[in-house]
């Protein structure tokens, strides 16, 4: 299968093309090599490459950058998808386009499934809300799939920056009143291959397995890494950031797992192989 990354200079596309490379003709497109706003752009890419599917990851997802760059995130994040969509759907090709928990507002306290209303609290939950919107009206069969909490390889994250932070204070405080699942991008990849190749559509989650707070996962880093430090848990009043994070917002796999046969190793394996090879 011949596959097309959009986005693929970051986090996720940086962690999954390794894997889907093995198996599949995969070429992996930054923003330069297509601009997902620019429709003409993604024509002639597809012309050019001809694939057999397309992994949408392009997004602004920096979730403090989207309160003040509002267009910015809505061009990228919506309208860049319904781009995507459009062409896909134009030449017959498939589509995988990512989402997250963000769309939801975290007060279920209970993990997400694919079927609850989604009710994003900030404006890069609003826009990814969208784009899976756009994503459904222009494309006949979309899969998206909504993940959450994510590191890895090539990019920053919440493990890099706390790692970060260690060597520059004694005392690093968390929020320890937002609840989820941390999932290594790497592991996204098996299931993402297992349910493009059964020609599944519509909407997934996928993430790591268990659940925990930001302090619990900063707590769990410092102990694999044998690192002493400070850390204090805190609220998410005290930490001043610029846009809403759901308190909750773990997602059910119980979907993925009925489909395919598939589950998601627990975070806490998953943290340690990362953080060992790190």
């Amino acid at each position: 299968m011949r596959i097309v990354i959009t986005g693929g200079d970051g986090l996720i596309g940086k962690n999954i093309a390794p894997y889907l490379t093995r198996h599949h003709e995969c070429f992996s497109l930054t923003a330069s090599e297509w601009d997902v706003t620019d429709e003409e752009a993604g024509r002639r890419v597809i012309r050019e490459l001809n694939p057999d599917l397309v992994i949408n990851l392009a997004a602004i997802t920096d979730v403090d950058l989207c309160e003040d760059e509002i267009e910015l995130a809505e061009r990228v994040n919506v309208y860049g998808a319904e781009c995507v969509a459009r062409l896909c759907a134009e030449y017959g090709i498939g589509l995988v386009h990512f989402s997250t928990d963000y769309v939801f507002n975290g007060k279920k306290g209970s993990p997400y499934t694919e079927d609850d209303t989604p009710e994003p609290l900030s404006v890069y939950g609003r826009t990814k809300l969208e784009s899976e919107k756009k994503v459904r009206n222009f494309h006949p069969s979309p899969l998206i799939i909504r993940t959450q909490w994510v590191y890895g390889d090539g990019g920053k994250n919440f493990i890099t920056k706390v790692l970060d932070a260690a060597k520059k204070k004694d005392r690093i405080e968390v929020v320890n009143d937002q609840f989820g699942s941390p999932t290594y991008a790497a592991d996204l990849a098996e299931p993402l291959e297992l349910l493009f190749e059964l020609k599944k559509s519509g909407i997934y989650h996928v993430a790591n397995s268990g659940i925990c707070s930001w302090y619990d996962l900063a707590k769990e880093v410092f102990r694999i890494k044998k690192i002493s430090v400070d850390l204090v848990p805190v609220s998410s009043e005290e930490i001043k950031r610029r846009a809403k994070r759901p308190p909750f917002s773990a997602l059910s796999t119980e979907k993925l797992k009925k489909d395919t046969g598939f589950s998601l190793r627990p975070w806490k394996e998953a943290l340690e192989e990362y953080l060992t090879q790190l």
